[in-house]
């Protein structure tokens, strides 16, 4: 907590009042830049100093990146000197959003990484979630073009942790900016992967955060950029042009209104790829043109650049090869200016590195020099003798405990890696021995025996699907059940020789990540359940239709498998007992502690009710 001075306060408010909605960003940034200035011409040097350069550091973001560094870089050395963890914790933050933004991932996530450590330690929830949630977005520019999955997964983890920190603290603003960045990375998934289950966690996610802001009032500011991301799933996924189209609209009429013309260019671009999808070429071109105008007012040449493409993609559409040609070469050739403006900028930076090292060396001959005259006095060499040996004690035990941290660093690592090896290696081997029942099978004559070995192969590769799952994710004992589930069903879906345009089928699960503990015995009663659904139960069912729901309450999983089936008999269910499948199923809700109900409404119902801990 600080206090801003009469004078101080006074300027702050002209600042703001300058900063007129009238006014464009431009306009509203560079009054609010000047009146900073001359705050800081008269401000001691305080923690208040320190919150006005960062103030003044993040205006600069879009328009003068070089100076919000060397700006942070003051705020940081000021709040070292006044112990203002908070203070150097954001110019940390807006160092690394910057590092991000010019590409520099490496230098970003070593920024937002210590801005993250300050902020825990001060247990400030929105804060800290902010940081994560940067630390995800920073994954997300890692994942680069080809969206590699294994930094999207852990883009995906920060912002897992960046909402937990933001529902702990009860911020509206922070919860809505986490899920905004999960739906973000989920949508790159569901693009590259080809997996239409991440566009439905996108979605979620995004209309999530709606709701919250319309539930709430606060935290509106955030409704355009949903919007925007919503109408990109509608637009890619649902292939709901119209609809997108509308969602766009809700975002330009919202940043119209706040002036936000950066945005404005995302919503242009939208706009001008759905009406291309529906053909509706004059309407591309000129929301195209909308882009490229917005573009070249921000003075931004990457959103220049795919305006350009933009406009490429309308004429080409629309047949005019002559103007799609010309907007082809235009992108082409910034995009090589850009290339080389990075380049020189690249040399810049290590030509500034290596004059700071020149004059940090003489800087340290200087020292050394001083050094030397000063040990002339007796005195002073008893007490720097004393005080070497004391230091040399602390950096040898520093030294001692730092390779014991390392040691400990590089087990959990090694362990890490071996635990990956063996789930590996067990789904392997349990492939081996579902391929071993089908060669088997495969040589004998006998039907009964063949179903047999068939179903003991399914109950096989129900087991390699969860170390599959574990060995590919970061998490080492717990399972993401939806998809665990939907690998199983589908598989089994393709061995009985149901396709997914004539069967209907619905997963609904709410406890994502189980322990593997209770993930293996539920996949296999449900992969008893379902393949004998698919044996015996759709005998002159038009659409077969199944559905497997694992949903939780405070004190129980429950896990529901319903098929539209002819239904079975329940006086023979429950007297049958000479059935392995209705054995295995008995065994495994021994272990699970789970109760078992069995409904017959319109096809057949099983529902497991478990315990989340053990009685």
């Amino acid at each position: 907590m600080f206090i801003i001075k009469p004078f101080a306060r006074s300027l702050l408010f002209a600042a703001l009042a300058a900063a007129s909605p009238l006014l464009t960003d431009a306009q509203q940034n560079t009054a609010l830049q000047d009146s900073i200035q001359q705050l800081l011409l008269s401000q001691r040097d305080d923690t208040v100093k320190v919150n006005l350069l960062n103030t003044l550091a993040r205006s600069y973001l879009e328009s003068n990146r070089d100076t919000l560094l060397t700006l942070t870089q003051s705020s940081i050395r000021l709040a070292e000197q006044l112990h203002y963890d908070k203070g150097k914790a954001t110019a940390l933050l807006y160092t690394a959003i910057c590092y991000r933004l010019n590409g520099d991932y490496s230098l970003a996530l070593e920024k937002c990484l210590e801005a993250t450590r300050l902020r825990e330690e001060m247990k400030a929830g929105p804060g800290t979630s902010e940081a994560y949630v940067q630390l995800a977005q920073i994954y997300k520019g890692m994942s680069g073009a080809n969206n590699t999955e294994e930094y999207l997964n852990r883009g995906i983890a920060y912002g897992r942790v960046a909402l937990g920190w933001a529902e702990n603290s009860g911020d509206t603003a922070a919860i809505v900016n986490s899920l905004n960045v999960i739906g973000i990375l989920y949508r790159d998934k569901a693009m590259e992967y080809d997996k239409p289950v991440y566009y439905d966690t996108a979605f979620n996610a995004y209309t999530k955060a709606v709701a919250l802001i319309n539930q709430s009032g606060k935290a509106t500011e955030s409704l355009a950029k949903l919007y925007n991301n919503i109408s990109q799933v509608y637009g890619e996924h649902k292939k709901d042009f119209r609809t997108a189209l509308s969602w766009s609209f809700k975002a330009v009429e919202l940043n119209k209104s706040n002036h936000n013309l950066s945005s404005l260019t995302f919503n242009y671009g939208n706009i001008s790829s759905d009406y291309l999808s529906l053909e509706d070429y004059p309407q591309a071109l000129f929301y195209a043109r909308q882009m490229l105008e917005a573009a070249r007012q921000l003075k931004q040449p990457e959103r220049v650049q795919n305006a350009y493409k933009d406009m490429y993609d309308a004429f080409r559409g629309a047949g005019q090869t002559d103007s799609a040609l010309n907007y082809y070469i235009l992108a082409d050739e910034l995009n090589d200016s850009l290339t080389n403006i990075r380049k020189a900028r690249q040399v810049m930076d290590l030509q500034t590195k290596y004059e700071t090292a020149k004059k940090e060396a003489e800087i340290a001959r200087l020292q050394t020099e001083s050094g030397s005259k000063n040990k002339r006095i007796y005195g002073l060499i008893a007490v720097a003798s004393l005080l070497s040996i004391l230091v040399a004690g602390l950096l040898l035990l520093y030294q001692r405990m730092k390779k014991q941290r390392q040691q400990i660093t590089e087990q959990s690592g090694r362990l890490e890696v071996m635990m990956k090896e063996l789930h590996h290696r067990v789904k392997n081997n349990l492939q081996i021995v579902s391929s071993l029942l089908s060669l088997q099978a495969y040589k004998l004559q006998d039907e009964g025996t063949i179903s047999v070995l068939r179903e003991s192969q399914l109950r096989v590769q129900a087991m390699s699907f969860i170390h599959q799952r574990l060995y590919k994710q970061d998490t080492l004992t717990a399972v993401n059940m939806k998809e665990y589930l939907t690998d199983l069903a589908e598989s089994l879906l393709s061995s009985y020789g149901y396709g997914k345009d004539d069967f209907d089928l619905l997963i609904k699960v709410e406890k994502e990540l189980l322990d593997i503990d209770k993930a293996m015995p539920i996949g296999l009663i449900i992969n008893e359940i379902v393949t004998n659904a698919l044996k015996y139960a759709y005998v002159s069912i038009d659409r077969p239709s199944l559905e497997i729901m694992l949903t939780e309450t405070d004190q129980q999983l429950i896990c529901r498998v319903k098929d539209n089936g002819i239904g079975i008999n329940e006086n023979d269910w429950k007297q049958q007992n000479d059935s392995f499948g209705k054995q295995l199923i008995k065994a495994l809700c021994r272990q699970l502690r789970a109760e078992q109900q069995l409904l017959i409404e319109s096809g057949t119902q099983f529902t497991f009710t478990i315990p989340k801990r053990a009685a």
